[in-house]
């Protein structure tokens, strides 16, 4: 049939992470964790991982395949917290494709997305804004709110 794809979104999704790793001149397989579908990359002082995952929509939707671009920003600040808040909101309401989170002791950047009808020039885009922010946001929101790496 003309132009069926046969590959699953997240066969197509890997092929995709492996190519850009490969564009950049970077082993994907150095990279990957090797139990799941994850690679853990830096951008200057930033660490960032790209994702792909099952995720469980409920009986009207069922399980997608996923991908999140993740970086890690900061542990949360003793202190400060609210005013924290408050600036990631603010953040937040700014930011297109990207948003803050709190994971556990963690203030993360994140992109997510389902996997389906995603392109090879979505994924870079994706991974590039992240990894800019991710550099561009620790070292700010450290100074500002006393975070640690």
């Amino acid at each position: 049939m003309f132009g069926r794809n046969e590959s699953t979104p997240l066969e197509s999704s890997i092929k995709m992470v492996e190519k850009l790793l490969k564009d950049w001149n970077l082993d994907p397989d150095k990279l990957k964790d090797k139990k799941k579908n994850l690679w853990y990359l830096t951008q200057g002082s930033a660490s960032f991982h790209i994702e792909l995952f099952k995720n469980d929509k409920g009986k009207n939707h069922g399980v997608v395949d996923c991908i999140e671009v993740g970086g890690m920003i900061m542990k949360l600040p003793e202190d400060n917290i609210l005013p924290l808040y408050r600036k990631l909101l603010e953040l937040n309401s700014t930011s297109v494709g990207i948003y803050f989170a709190v994971r556990g002791n963690l203030v993360m950047i994140l992109s997510t997305r389902e996997c389906e009808g995603m392109d090879e020039n979505e994924l870079k885009i994706m991974v590039d804004e992240l990894r800019f922010f991710a550099d561009y946001w620790d070292d700010i929101l450290m100074k500002e709110f006393g975070g640690t790496k």
